[in-house]
């Protein structure tokens, strides 16, 4: 299967409230998160109003133009930072796969695109918030620069990756 990585677009906003709900991490015998998580304000920020001058965000696709993934980066403000916040100048990035694509190199590649267009956007550094209980998620990150710097609140790691 061929993957194809391009510019988010318009009529992508649907899938990306889609990965960003399955980039939140249940635990192996949780139950699944409610939908409904997408409303809370902590939530919500990551995707509400999308398209400010700042956001930028990448679709993977297979080549029946069928979306397999997305990677998003965020500037947040002090007051309205969110869990993987460092600094108004660094943006929060955010990933996911539909299940059945994850596993086969599409992460590392979005992670790669991302990074080359927030460093030609004037990006010096990027954060996000894991879980260090979601170790396929974490090894990923790890094997792809970034490094912890702290922990939120819940428990999460605060990484940092230098651009």
């Amino acid at each position: 299967m061929e993957k194809y990585i391009r510019n988010f677009e318009k009529q992508d906003m649907d899938f990306l409230w889609d990965m960003l709900y399955e980039s939140m991490y249940v635990e192996e015998g949780k139950p699944a998160l409610s939908r409904d998580i997408l409303k809370e304000p902590a939530i919500e920020k990551y995707l509400k109003d999308w398209g400010r001058d700042t956001d930028r965000a990448l679709i993977s696709v297979n080549e029946s133009n069928q979306p397999l993934g997305a990677i998003w980066i965020r500037l947040f403000s002090k007051e309205d930072g969110g869990y993987g916040f460092i600094d108004e100048e660094t943006p929060e990035l955010g990933i996911a796969l539909i299940p059945e694509a994850r596993g086969k190199g599409i992460g590392k590649k979005l992670m790669r695109e991302m990074f080359q267009l927030a460093k030609s956007s004037g990006y010096k550094a990027l954060s996000l918030s894991v879980n260090p209980q979601n170790v396929p998620a974490l090894n990923m990150y790890e094997m792809n620069g970034f490094i912890k710097i702290g922990a939120d609140d819940g428990g999460s790691w605060v990484m940092k990756k230098e651009l």
